[in-house]
């Protein structure tokens, strides 16, 4: 919160400003109150004559007071709104920002679903105390001020005011203990329910297709469940200690007027001062009520500032500074390179040299740590052992842009935003028609895009949701083309391609690869990636085993061999692919 006043100043200074003067105005408040009782009422009861001056003095400062005191509250309320959701906007961003520089180890850790709860829920929880942080500030001055004009305006009862206050500071302190792990555990079970939901509701094909819609109902409950036990037990407290800090003001109110009648009638005390500590001791109430509000927010403020923090301390992605570029394809190689995942060794001593210009296609099976050596190539995990070499250089010394404008990726699950064609294909940088046109020619897309009722300005829907899967392939291949990257890593990228449309992209890849066009890296899953392929490497148990052309490991290699006979097996049985139309147009 201080760092939110010291990052909006301006803003912060005009809500302290106004929750101070605000304050004083309910202290004034009760001083005119007390002054018209005894110069105004009390005469007007008893029968005299009040002069017309005290009527208008009496209403002209009553008026005065509440016409500063409602401005200061429209101020001090717009200018918390401005700290208060300028903070939350820029916290907010901090988190996102932090989440796209965080290497791809620590994602695959921790859920979107959670990570969606510390950009929102957790965030709002962050910064929900300031909406009273300035009223509160207002509240402590005007506490002081209460006492002190109580005790100059009735000694004898302002140790009662002390009480109250020093009652109110006990039962908020003992509230906070008992609130705080509450607000902790209550803000862990909204983050594992939020990851439950973003859970259901990317898997929502998979559970209407196999009819797991109970299935998947009881296993978000107890999620729902621990969520409503948590704000129960907060519930539970805050009903203990929130009629006792509205008691607390009035019995303090009773005690006055049992104490002060007895002074009225001795004569020590006027009645209009037992009228003005009675109502300054209401008046206190307010600022109690509010410290106690705002108090009470401290938790679960505390428990979202501890999972933002946990965001924003954790390590991002190291990149060098290394600025320098070259033209044309880049040389890759890998030395001795290890990655470990906890206990896994997913792969271990690693070599591989890349020409540049050429095509290096990656074979194994399932689990062998294909992606994993594409994510390492790519620069998304690093090596726990070994090094990445670009043209010579160790990848790791490239700074983030250069790295960017180097490398090109196509994963083999396509992923574009829910904007147009044009968009996912520039994203916010600037390309000629012809450019655009050229690179989507390559990727076999030009003519779909072109049928397509507004081309390029066509919307593609949540993830492309509008494509089948093989034109969503084709226009993520397009994008990284578009980039002219000197190494292209295609990760299983034409994997939903039919064989046709998949032999002409590999074909015009190739051709492209022959006039000078990018050093290329496939993660080969059928025959015509590899008929393309200047070398192959095959992975097995997170190893290369084996290197050469197409030709020497199937020559030489049984396990490889078997991979390739299972690969031609597949292809010569039929497989269904892109349908090369759009399922909404």
């Amino acid at each position: 919160m201080a760092r939110g006043s010291l990052d909006h100043p301006r803003a912060a200074l005009v809500a302290t400003t106004a929750g101070v003067v605000n304050g004083g105005t309910m202290v004034l408040g009760a001083a005119a109150v007390g002054w018209a009782t005894d110069h105004l009422v009390v005469p007007v009861l008893s029968g005299r004559d009040v002069p017309a001056s005290t009527w208008w003095r009496s209403a002209g400062v009553i008026l005065a007071v509440s016409a500063v005191r409602c401005t200061t509250i429209w101020v001090r309320g717009v200018a918390t709104g401005r700290v208060q959701h300028q903070a939350q906007a820029e916290t907010r961003r901090a988190v996102v920002r932090r989440y796209l520089h965080l290497d791809l180890g620590w994602h695959r850790r921790h859920p979107p679903g959670r990570l969606l709860a510390h950009a929102v829920s957790d965030v709002d929880a962050v910064w929900s105390p300031v909406q009273w942080l300035y009223f509160a500030l207002g509240m402590v001055f005007m506490l002081a001020g209460a006492l002190v004009q109580l005790a100059l305006t009735a000694p004898s009862l302002a140790t009662v005011g002390l009480l109250l206050v020093a009652a109110v500071l006990v039962v908020n302190v003992a509230y906070q203990r008992l609130l705080t792990p509450r607000a902790r555990d209550g803000q862990a079970a909204r983050g594992d329910v939020a990851r439950t939901a973003h859970e259901s509701i990317e898997g929502g094909p998979v559970v209407r297709s196999l009819g797991l819609a109970d299935a998947e109902d009881a296993r978000f409950a107890p999620g729902v469940e621990r969520v409503r036990e948590a704000n129960t037990r907060m519930a539970s407290v805050s009903a203990v200690f929130d009629p006792l800090l509205e008691l607390l003001p009035t019995v303090a109110v009773l005690a006055v007027l049992g104490l002060g009648s007895r002074a009225v009638t001795a004569g020590t005390m006027t009645l209009g001062d037992l009228v003005g500590v009675s109502y300054l001791l209401l008046t206190v109430s307010i600022p109690l009520s509010v410290l106690s509000r705002f108090l009470s927010m401290l938790p679960l403020a505390a428990a979202g500032h501890e999972r933002v923090e946990a965001v924003l301390g954790a390590p991002v992605a190291s990149y060098g500074d290394d600025t320098r570029t070259a033209a044309g394809p880049a040389a890759l190689e890998v030395r001795a390179a290890d990655v470990v995942r906890g206990s896994s060794i997913l792969l271990s001593g690693i070599d591989l040299a890349v020409a540049p210009g050429s095509v290096c296609a990656v074979v194994g099976s399932t689990g062998s740590g294909k992606t994993t050596l594409v994510d390492l190539v790519c620069g998304q995990v690093g090596a726990d052992a070994g090094e990445v070499l670009l043209d010579g250089s160790p990848l790791a010394d490239l700074d983030a842009a250069t790295r960017a404008a180097s490398l090109g990726l196509v994963g083999q699950s396509p992923f574009l935003f829910s904007s147009s064609i044009r968009d996912n294909l520039l994203l916010d940088r600037t390309y000629t028609e012809a450019q655009v046109w050229a690179a989507l020619e390559v990727a076999d897309a030009a003519d779909f895009v072109a049928a397509l009722p507004l081309g390029l300005d066509s919307v593609v829907g949540e993830r492309g949701a509008t494509l089948s899967g093989g034109q969503r392939q084709r226009v993520c291949l397009a994008r990284a083309l578009l980039r002219e990257p000197r190494l292209l890593v295609l990760d299983d990228a034409t994997s939903a391609l039919d064989p046709r449309v998949e032999l002409r992209v590999l074909a015009r890849l190739r051709a492209l690869v022959d006039a000078g066009g990018p050093t290329v890296v496939l993660v080969a899953s059928r025959p015509a990636s590899l008929a393309i392929a200047d070398t192959v490497a095959f992975l097995a148990d997170g190893r290369v085993v084996d290197t050469g052309t197409h030709d020497e490991l199937r020559e030489r290699n049984p396990g490889y061999r078997l991979i390739v006979a299972a690969y031609e097996t597949a292809s010569g049985a039929g497989r269904s692919g892109d349908d090369d139309h759009a399922l909404a147009g």
